[in-house]
């Protein structure tokens, strides 16, 4: 099972091996020059000191001016767990059930409840092996960006830590469980990569903001930039996830938008804005989740894409069975 496991999906493997050693050059030849000016440049200094020092406001915002944008752009990559299913799992089943190839492979000395786990559990291990090569290249690539953005900022949440891995291995799960459905390998793929998008722009923007109650903060637009930098987690990677904010009045209560312009244009207006703020009692309000709960939202996350993996992979099989049985 082992040697006919890899000569039916040798191809798919291999290719994934020489994308993986692509992005590797990709990430390494442009994650070199970034890793040293992030050290000789003395922004590692002043991220370790929370942007404290003198110049350093200067420094962070000449770095990330020139450095974040290979950030947005390796955002492009966010389809790559999505191949995992398109490419390897769909045409799993999918291949066997519309070539008809089933009825010989399943006759032999191998059961079907054999073939399928150990097909199964091979590629699935392939897949996880393929993702965590990924996930630890990127992780090292972005660690200067890290440093300043935090690693609840968008490219670093979806390409570090354990969603990435578990999501190519959900991918892997719908593809598997579409082709086993369509019983042909382009419908399959179209599925799987529909379906898939469908389920992660869920999770991400519906489910990932509440996994955990978020917390609100208040302060004083106008009180010491270091008190409120301070407080806000201004550099690193316990740097917070914004999710909301706005203006709040000298009563605690929530400016509308209307209100936020007309408190603002007044405020311009006068010679000094914040202290303008200030003396109107106007704060500023904030809700976030603290930097600090990156890996439980990650293991919160991973968790559910290799549960409904496994729920997925369990109703392939059973279909498999009831389908050719």
């Amino acid at each position: 099972m082992l040697w006919l496991t890899w000569r039916q999906h040798r191809a798919e493997v291999l290719g994934g091996l020489v994308l993986l050693a692509a992005l590797g050059v990709v990430l390494v030849v442009s994650g070199l020059p970034m890793h040293t000016a992030y050290t000789d440049q003395g922004v590692a200094a002043c991220v370790a000191d929370a942007g404290r020092a003198a110049g350093c406001d200067t420094l962070v915002e000449q770095f990330t001016v020139r450095y974040v944008g290979l950030g947005d752009l390796l955002m492009l990559l966010t389809v790559l767990p999505a191949l995992a299913g398109v490419f390897i799992g769909a045409p799993l089943l999918g291949r066997e059930l519309e070539q008809g190839t089933w009825r010989l492979a399943w006759t032999q000395g191998v059961t079907r409840t054999r073939w399928l786990a150990v097909k199964l559990a091979l590629l699935t291990a392939a897949v996880t092996v393929l993702a965590a090569g990924f996930t630890a290249l990127f992780t090292w690539w972005r660690g200067p960006l890290d440093g300043i953005q935090g690693r609840f900022d968008g490219a670093a949440y979806n390409f570090e830590g354990a969603v990435p891995t578990a999501s190519a291995v959900f991918a892997f799960a719908l593809g598997t469980l579409a082709g086993t459905l369509a019983r042909r390998t382009i419908p399959a793929m179209a599925l799987t990569f529909f379906g898939y998008w469908i389920v992660w722009l869920s999770l991400a923007l519906l489910g990932r903001p509440r996994f955990l109650a978020p917390l609100v903060r208040t302060f004083d637009p106008g009180a010491d930039a270091a008190t409120t930098t301070a407080g806000r987690g201004a550099l690193g990677a316990g740097r917070d996830w914004i999710l909301d904010s706005g203006l709040i009045d000298r009563a605690g209560h929530r400016l509308t938008l209307a209100q936020e312009s007309a408190v603002l244009g007044a405020a311009r207006k006068a010679d000094d804005t914040l202290a303008y703020l200030h003396q109107h009692g106007i704060r500023s309000l904030e809700v976030y989740q603290p930097g600090d709960r990156f890996w439980t939202f990650q293991l919160i996350e991973a968790g559910l894409l290799v549960a409904l993996a496994a729920v997925l992979l369990g109703v392939a099989v059973w279909l498999v069975h009831r389908q050719t049985g």
